[in-house]
């Protein structure tokens, strides 16, 4: 009884195991490759945009982190190529901001070699300039003025600045409010003091201050160095722009 027991009961775990080891093996021989090398290139394509994204907005002037989100569409029937170990990934206009729609050549240099398309949903989110308060037409912008938000980047907003202190020292065109993206269309350059006006000088040395009367020998913005005449002495001297014809000069 013993026996028979046994042998039924090893005849019955074949039974169960045996259409398990055919499964495995058909997934094994079907899927592994196709889905293993659509997985590389996907990654491929992936990694390279990313990295684009990063060169574009440290060219932009970012620093730290930045925020991206990618939806990457392959077409059907890309995964039958098998793998590359050679891919060249390029868009047609390298110039233009990589966020957005952006189409993507695929390009095998393999012995078996294929050429395909990809196309990428981007989204780019940077810290831009905004305005910490209103600000009304025609006034010089300050550093307390202008804060950083975290802002979703489009095609249209390549103007945008990443910097505040960029925007100090020039002045607005139009009224800004309080929270707006703050671009160069909406500034223009601002003199504080014009080549041949007369300016007043303050001069710093050792604890030291004083103050004289010059004449400005170059037009100066907001925080520009520029050369000025002493009208006592006739001493020409280099002197940074700090408010509207005043110059100051630091001696060590």
């Amino acid at each position: 009884m013993t026996y028979t027991k046994t042998i039924v009961e090893s005849a019955l775990r074949a039974e169960v195991q045996l259409p398990l080891r055919k499964w495995l093996f058909f997934l094994l021989l079907c899927f592994p490759l196709a889905a293993f090398a659509n997985a590389q290139l996907e990654q491929q394509i992936r990694s390279h945009i990313s990295a684009e994204v990063q060169t574009f907005a440290r060219q932009l002037g970012a620093k730290g982190p930045i925020k991206q989100e990618l939806e990457l569409t392959l077409p059907a029937g890309l995964d039958k190529q098998g793998r590359c170990s050679r891919l060249e990934i390029s868009r047609s206009n390298n110039q233009k901001a990589p966020w957005g729609r952006v189409s993507y050549s695929l390009n095998c240099k393999d012995n078996n070699s294929w050429q395909s398309r990809a196309t990428a949903k981007v989204r780019v989110w940077l810290p831009v300039v905004v305005a910490n308060q209103a600000i009304q037409k025609n006034q010089v912008l300050t550093e307390a003025m202008l804060g950083t938000r975290l802002t979703e980047l489009t095609q249209s907003k390549l103007s945008i600045e990443l910097q505040p202190q960029a925007l100090v020292g020039m002045q607005t065109k139009r009224r800004i409010q309080a929270g707006q993206v703050i671009s160069r269309h909406l500034l223009e350059h601002k003199l504080l003091v014009e080549k041949g006006s007369h300016v007043l000088i303050r001069v710093q040395t050792q604890g030291f201050e004083a103050s004289t009367k010059g004449v400005a020998l170059e037009n100066g913005q907001l925080g520009q160095r520029i050369k000025v005449q002493n009208l006592s002495s006739g001493t020409v001297l280099e002197a940074d722009v700090v408010a509207e014809a005043i110059v100051q000069s630091i001696f060590k």
